[in-house]
């Protein structure tokens, strides 16, 4: 009988959950007790963990457990490839990331608008949401470039032995040329010859109570000391503050000057705290106005201190003053004449950091219940000691003398900290200070310094934390005269503008130098095809902005400007990144305003030359990069009106060959031992014989002696307001448009394309005779290249290569010796 379907019901549609059954449903894949929504979808069986094994397996974690791919032919193995697909995305986001920074600095030449393209909305495309790849080391041939950049060792033909690390072997290859026939910088023949020789016992100990009172007599009166202790706390004490205003001027100049009982205190008891005062004053001495630059007063007031550190010893039992000693005596080695070096400054300071430690300044003080007053003191101290060592550090490429998983000290209460109007809290200038010290200058050195070279990835994280901090809004580095030609004309204002203002620029060239040269050798024609194409970016545009902001200072306060050659030595380091622009790079967008910066480099280094002997040196050879930057400027510039990117047909750099082939090793971070030979005397050269720019078709104004720049004048009369961007580092839009050398508006037109154009470049003729003496090797030492800024030994190939050093090179390179690692 055929079978009756008159009667078979049909299956009712099932209703779809309501909103709250979907909520429910979706409760419990979030808590695990029912599948995945994909795995649902697919009919696969779910371990119903969170994300589950089978989406993991299938390259989809991120929409576990809710999510779920788009039903369509191939779904099921559409993301089998997540890790590609993620790295592809990763450098699609890093090419917009490039584009976008050379659009802006090509935008900001021509025009003082922002490009459309770069509006806030289209700025974020690059950032658009991505799964997390999971982390495979990546295979042995693609590890980053670099990665045997482990250091400079340096050996004398008279066995003396020194290592630079990644960051500070580059004029190491000089340190054999430090001696010089010419006068020192700092006079000595003021000092008292038994105070001088009781000072060289130091850092040994010789107990003498009739020499602590002889010591005690050379300090000046009463008036003239807090004048002095003025001028500390006004000025050096930005670059170390152990002790704060009113204890100085307070309990501790009294009970120097007026002790209430001198027959009970002996020499061990009273000596540390004597050379702590000694060493202030020395360095207010240092920096006062009133006095000449390296002054004989300094000098004497630093032997003294010396001598008085010298009554009791530093290691057996330090005291709190001891640490306070050693640093502010750190602190003038950096900051005085010819005789003392950044060298000698970074073995004093990792002194005073272990000193701290075996007070315990490390640890944080309130927890044995100390005096409050005392606690804080303390915590200022260790973060004092903490920061200066660190940047002594970044400077000389050598490892510092505290790590962060040994501290536990507290910031020092913070005395400027104020509300915003939304009520948050924002910290003052010391506590920025320790902050940056802190979270960006430890992470550099862990990153800079460690034995294994950084990947680029994490410069360019390291990179993206220095953007995120700033100088607090309640400090003004950049103010205008029209908020009081008082304030705008402050030698103490101004110095902190400078150094406030400057650091996050600074951190950049540490953080970029290296890789910046990479891309400037291996692209000449283009950097921007570099992999380093942003470290090229970003070292140019800090080096800009630290010589802009220098001018500024200039502006405000040359004469305390020109003391200082811890900043100073900064803005030579950015002239040479700008002139190496120019002369490995003449054909790029960036060849005329780099040219202009050395330009501006050019004539502040003149001012400087006539009263320091660093400044001298530097001006010469800035005179003879700026020389051989147009000199390619002008080769490249009539051929090329457009300037553009792409040189002209035989206008590229070729490949270095012969000799420059073991400077290119170096720069590349293969290991190498240097042989030095050391010379007992330098000979001197006569004047360079170079022809002024003049005569090469350069015109422009020539500035006397002594006065200031018209053109500064002129601009800050017309004080456009130009809209800034992050190119400018931060740099103010008022300040940024006084020191750009290129009229507000200017068109692509106007842009300074051909020789003719140089006319109106700012670009200074050669004085006679300006080229000074010569030596441009040993200048190279003396300007604080070897003791103080330590590059790594391929920034010494690179401004080598570039013309920074002339002549004949006293280095032989033993490529049969295998260093270390």
């Amino acid at each position: 009988m055929p079978v009756d379907t008159t009667g078979k019901t049909r299956r009712a549609p099932r209703r779809p959950p309501t909103e709250e059954e979907q909520k429910e449903i979706e409760l419990k894949r979030l808590r695990g007790e029912t599948a995945c929504s994909e795995c649902r979808r697919l009919k696969l069986k779910c371990d119903k963990n969170v994300p589950c094994g089978s989406c993991i397996r299938r390259g989809c974690e991120s929409i576990c457990p809710l999510g779920n791919l788009t039903a369509g032919q191939g779904t099921r193995f559409i993301l089998a490839d997540t890790g590609q697909l993620h790295a592809k995305i990763a450098e699609m986001s890093q090419r917009i990331r490039q584009l976008e920074e050379a659009l802006a600095i090509l935008q900001g030449v021509i025009s003082s608008e922002r490009h459309p393209l770069l509006a806030t909305d289209l700025l974020s495309i690059k950032f658009a949401a991505e799964a997390p790849a999971r982390k495979t080391p990546p295979p042995a041939g693609e590890q980053d470039p670099l990665l045997d950049a482990l250091g400079t060792l340096t050996l004398t033909d008279a066995g003396e032995v020194r290592y630079f690390g990644r960051s500070a072997g580059t004029e190491t290859l000089l340190v054999a040329e430090d001696q010089s026939d010419e006068e020192d910088d700092s006079p000595s023949d003021a000092i008292p010859l038994d105070i001088l020789e009781f000072g060289n016992i130091f850092p040994q100990a010789r107990p003498n109570l009739p020499k602590l009172q002889r010591i005690r007599s050379l300090l000046p009166q009463y008036e003239h000391a807090v004048h002095l202790c003025e001028a500390y706390l006004s000025h050096a004490a930005l670059f170390f503050r152990p002790i704060k205003r009113d204890e100085l001027l307070g309990p501790f100049i009294q009970a120097i000057y007026m002790p209430e009982d001198q027959t009970e205190v002996g020499p061990g008891d009273a000596a540390h705290a004597l050379a702590v005062l000694f060493f202030v004053l020395a360095l207010g001495a240092l920096l006062d106005l009133q006095l000449t630059p390296y002054n004989a007063e300094a000098e004497r007031y630093y032997a003294a201190g010396r001598a008085a550190l010298s009554l009791r010893s530093v290691y057996d039992s330090p005291l709190f003053d001891t640490v306070r000693g050693v640093g502010l005596m750190a602190t003038y080695h950096s900051l005085a004449g010819k005789k003392y070096s950044r060298d000698s400054a970074w073995c004093l300071i990792s002194l005073a950091a272990k000193l701290a430690q075996s007070i315990g300044l490390h640890r944080d003080s309130a927890r044995w219940y100390m005096d409050a007053t005392m606690v804080q003191r303390r915590r200022t101290l260790f973060w004092e000691v903490f920061g200066a060592d660190l940047s002594h550090c970044l400077a000389m490429g050598r490892p510092p003398a505290i790590h962060l998983a040994y501290v536990d000290c507290e910031y020092p209460e913070d005395e400027e900290c104020s509300l915003t109007v939304d009520g948050l809290m924002r910290p003052g200038f010391w506590r920025s200070k320790y902050h940056f010290a802190r979270e960006i200058w430890m992470a550099m050195t862990e990153m800079t310094l460690a034995a294994k070279p950084p990947g680029y990835a994490t410069v360019l994280e390291l990179d993206r934390r220095v953007r995120e901090l700033s100088v607090p809004d309640s400090y003004k580095p950049y103010p205008t005269r029209a908020d009081g030609e008082a304030e705008y004309f402050s030698s103490s204002a101004s110095l902190r503008g400078a150094y406030a203002s400057q650091y996050r620029a600074v951190t950049m060239i540490y953080l970029h130098r290296s890789f910046f040269a990479q891309a400037m050798l291996d692209f000449p024609a283009n950097p921007l095809r570099s992999p380093f194409a942003t470290s090229f970016l970003t070292a140019y545009r800090s080096a800009s902005v630290i010589i802009k902001g220098t001018a500024y200072q200039f502006d405000r306060c040359a004469d305390m400007a020109m003391r200082v050659w811890v900043l100073l030595h900064q803005t030579f380091s950015a002239a040479v990144i700008a002139g190496t622009v120019v002369t490995l790079s003449p054909q790029s967008n960036m060849a005329p305003s780099a040219l202009l910066d050395l330009g501006l480099a050019v004539d502040l280094f003149e001012r400087t030359a006539k009263h320091s002997h660093r400044g001298k040196l530097a001006f010469t050879v800035l005179l003879k990069l700026k020389e051989r930057a147009v000199r390619a400027y002008t080769q490249v510039a009539p051929l090329s009106p457009t300037a553009g990117p792409t040189p002209p047909k035989g206008t590229a750099a070729a490949p270095p060959d012969g000799a420059a082939a073991d400077e290119l090793a170096i720069f590349g971070g293969q290991t190498r031992l240097l042989a030095l030979k050391q010379k007992s005397k330098r000979g001197t050269k006569s004047a360079s014989t170079s022809p002024p720019l003049a005569s090469m078709g350069v015109t422009g104004y020539s500035s006397a002696a002594g006065d200031e720049f018209p053109w500064l004048d002129d601009l800050v009369a017309a004080n456009s307001d130009i809209r800034m961007d992050d190119t400018t580092m931060g740099l103010p839009p008022d300040v940024y448009s006084l020191l750009s050398m290129y009229p507000p508006g200017a068109e692509a037109a106007a842009m300074p394309t051909q020789f003719d154009a140089l006319t109106g470049m700012g670009m200074l003729p050669l004085a006679e005779g300006a080229a000074g003496d010569g030596r441009p090797m040993n200048a190279m030492v003396d300007l604080g290249l070897t003791n103080e800024s330590r590059m790594d030994a391929r920034w010494l190939a690179f401004i080598e290569q570039c013309g920074v050093t002339l002549g004949e090179s006293p280095v032989q390179i033993d490529d049969t010796i295998s260093l270390f690692d």
